[in-house]
């Protein structure tokens, strides 16, 4: 099974790859500061994946009770269970997140640009509709009316890349449980291929927050005042700060970690909705509290002016359908056998 998600992981990686690569806009000096940003973050990330599992498994051993003669026994495992696959299934998800975030950051940035920003009133249009004749960030800023709610919920909506990273690399660093692993690592990747690079071009879109900036329909200036002045009343609504220092960074053609511009889908609900999946894989109480985190971050994508709502309903069916596909798939290539002795207790589905 290990050879077979290894292979599906490689496959995925490549295809961006190329995908970018394939784009004419696209030169190997653009892959220079990407990589670069992405390798450096990477291994500092598995390190301290690799230190958080060694700390769990410490502190399990004192909760179960007397402690065993050999405290690491559970790394020597662990390692032996790695050298037998030549450690491939720690390599390849550490490259596959390297080459496909650098591959997408590089899409973002040097070939999106050049679709434009078209769909953006037809959002605006079909959000109308699935909210009878309002616009969602009306109702989202009548309920959460005052600046200190905007503060709490931009507060949460922010604190996501860092723990996006550790819960791959935790699944990276896996042995137990191999089918959820490897459907959280895959619909990972499939997902910036997928939802943030080919849709991302399909429905070239920037926004509410740019409308009057980068498209023209002059709906959104009412809430960019408002967010405007709870920012002024409320220091440290970080979502002003990014969304200037993104449209400048567009203005300049900048290159790197953060960079880019673009709404539909929206991958920041689509990372929500994978960990809301595989809290699943851990308990059914774990999994409905990562659909309350992902209808938080959905509500928190609109009320800061990043999203139309339909971005997040989009991204999160597509999660959804990519992660039960991927889990089809791998059932379908590995023997039920195989399956059944790797453990898969509590996969969602089962």
């Amino acid at each position: 099974m290990d050879r077979i998600v290894n292979r599906i992981f490689l496959a995925v990686t490549a295809a961006i790859l190329g995908w970018t690569w394939a784009a004419p806009a696209v030169s190997l000096r653009h892959f220079a500061v990407p990589l670069v940003h992405y390798t450096g973050l990477a291994l500092s990330m598995w390190a301290a994946g690799a230190l958080i599992l060694v700390c769990l498994g410490l502190i399990g051993q004192a909760v179960r009770g007397p402690a065993p003669v050999d405290r690491l026994g559970f790394v020597k495992e662990w390692l032996a269970h790695q050298r037998q696959g030549r450690f491939l299934n720690v390599v390849v998800p550490l490259v596959a997140f390297i080459v496909t975030m650098a591959s997408f950051t590089v899409h973002k940035t040097v070939v999106l640009p050049g679709y434009g920003f078209t769909w953006d009133a037809d959002f605006i249009a079909w959000d109308r509709v699935m909210f009878l004749g309002h616009d969602p960030w009306v109702l989202s800023h009548a309920v959460f009316d005052s600046a200190a709610a905007t503060w709490w919920i931009d507060q949460v909506y922010h604190a996501w890349f860092y723990p996006m990273i550790i819960a791959y690399v935790i699944c990276g660093l896996m042995v137990s449980g191999p089918l959820v692993r490897a459907c959280y690592i895959g619909t990972f990747l499939i997902s910036w291929f997928v939802i943030g690079c080919v849709l991302a071009g399909l429905f070239a879109s920037a926004g509410p927050v740019y409308d009057g900036v980068l498209f023209e329909v002059g709906q959104f200036e009412p809430l960019k005042a408002r967010l405007s002045g709870q920012a002024a009343e409320v220091p440290g609504i970080a979502s002003q700060v990014y969304q200037a220092e993104l449209l400048a960074g567009y203005k300049a053609g900048a290159i790197g970690l953060g960079y880019g511009i673009s709404a539909m889908p929206s991958m920041h609900v689509a990372l929500a909705a994978m960990w809301a999946l595989l809290f699943f894989g851990v308990s059914r109480w774990l999994g409905l509290l990562g659909v309350g985190y992902t209808l938080f971050i959905w509500l928190g994508s609109v009320h800061l002016g990043w999203h139309y709502a339909v971005d997040g309903l989009v991204s999160s069916a597509l999660v959804v359908g990519i992660w039960g596909a991927l889990r089809v798939a791998i059932l379908g290539m590995a023997s039920g056998k195989a399956v059944e002795d790797g453990g898969l207790q509590g996969v969602p589905g089962e």
